[in-house]
């Protein structure tokens, strides 16, 4: 039986991200589990290598960092270790053809949109992006992509999205599997003893398509208090929207887990506005915190939040717009109390980590 764990990843706490949270939770429960683990990733600063964690510095030549994870990954895993990557798919597919080793992924996204998306090459949301023309460079990350996704055993995607887009990219159905992402009911739980503090919460990258421009208006619109957890490069753009102190709106940059835990339950809803999601990782905290939530409908959202049971989906008439449905919940206390209940009991259901992770563990293990 296997019980050594390479895990692989693009980006691991302090940065964040949804592969930065599964990779350290899952090697943390792995860990306890008695399996032993190691982890490669790459980092932005200089970090301190230990037994199970293996960092790779981007330098300013990144052919370079992408070589060294390469080589990090194959002296790091033989034929009693069990291998799977959340991030760096193409640099895991490059070292196994050397080594002779098969591997399993799990999709956090479309990393191609995404950097297209932040390089402002392209306007289109995901769904359409997949039928978008685009350049060289992109058409090269994708065709490595699919290489290196069909060479995988298995790959483990959040959302039935993920899968469809998997199947689009040439990776028969047979070899995926849709499991959502979870979290420790333990670690994020309502908790009525803490005051609220917060109007409204939200815990996102700061990027263009989380729609937080949208979300610091409402807030203004409504004269409601905002706490924004989480860095990126629009945080300048977006504090500079917040010209008085009327305006009750808070940046408190990236958090832990369990200051993000302390701050959830100080408030009253969760808003996400992004045009995009797998199955939310913040969305999942929120609920299993007990709170209401109002999100945009695409289909990660939707997979999470079940409208008018545990939150409200804001689409784009008149009636069901991002101001109205925070205004639908914020000041209505039986639906508080109501969609508070319901987002617990579905979160435990849905999206406990202990059910979730020995799921994962057991496609590794087949």
């Amino acid at each position: 039986m296997h019980n050594k764990l390479l895990l692989v990843t693009s980006i691991y706490p302090p940065q964040s991200g949804g592969p930065a949270i599964f990779t350290k939770r899952f090697g943390d429960w792995l860990e306890n589990k008695g399996f032993d683990v190691c982890t490669v990733s790459y980092q932005v600063d200089s970090i301190e290598n230990s037994k199970n964690l293996k960092f790779i510095k981007l330098g300013p030549l990144r052919i370079f960092s992408f070589i060294k994870l390469i080589l990090a990954i194959k002296r790091n895993s033989n034929e009693s270790v069990l291998i799977l990557a959340n991030g760096a798919f193409i640099e895991t597919y490059i070292a196994c053809i050397f080594s002779n080793r098969k591997f399993f992924a799990k999709i956090p996204g479309d990393h191609a949109w995404e950097i297209a998306k932040n390089r402002g090459w392209t306007r289109s949301n995901i769904d359409e992006f997949q039928f978008e023309k685009v350049n060289i460079r992109i058409n090269l990350l994708r065709a490595l992509r699919n290489k290196a996704f069909k060479s995988s055993k298995v790959v483990i995607a959040p959302s039935y999205q993920l899968q469809n887009f998997l199947i689009r990219w040439g990776i028969p159905k047979g070899k995926t599997e849709v499991i959502f992402n979870s979290v420790n009911p333990l670690e994020f739980q309502p908790n009525s003893s803490i005051t609220k503090k917060y109007d409204l919460v939200t815990v996102c990258r700061l990027v263009p398509w989380k729609g937080l421009e949208e979300l610091i208006q409402c807030a203004k619109l409504l004269k409601l208090s905002l706490v924004i957890i989480g860095d990126g490069p629009l945080r300048s753009e977006l504090e500079n929207m917040v010209l008085t102190k009327e305006d009750k709106i808070e940046f408190m940059g990236n958090l832990n887990s369990t200051q993000i835990a302390k701050i959830l339950n100080q408030s009253r809803i969760f808003v996400l506005n992004s045009q995009y999601e797998a199955t939310s990782y913040a969305l999942i905290e929120a609920k299993m915190s007990g709170l209401p939530i109002v999100a945009r409908e695409n289909n990660g959202s939707s997979t999470v939040v079940r409208s008018d049971i545990d939150g409200l989906l804001v689409t784009n008439n008149k009636k069901n717009n991002l101001a109205e449905c925070i205004r639908s919940i914020i000041f209505d206390d039986v639906l508080l109390t109501k969609f508070s209940r319901e987002a617990r009991e579905d979160a435990l259901a849905r999206f406990n980590q202990e059910t979730n992770f020995s799921k994962i563990l057991e496609i590794l293990k087949s």
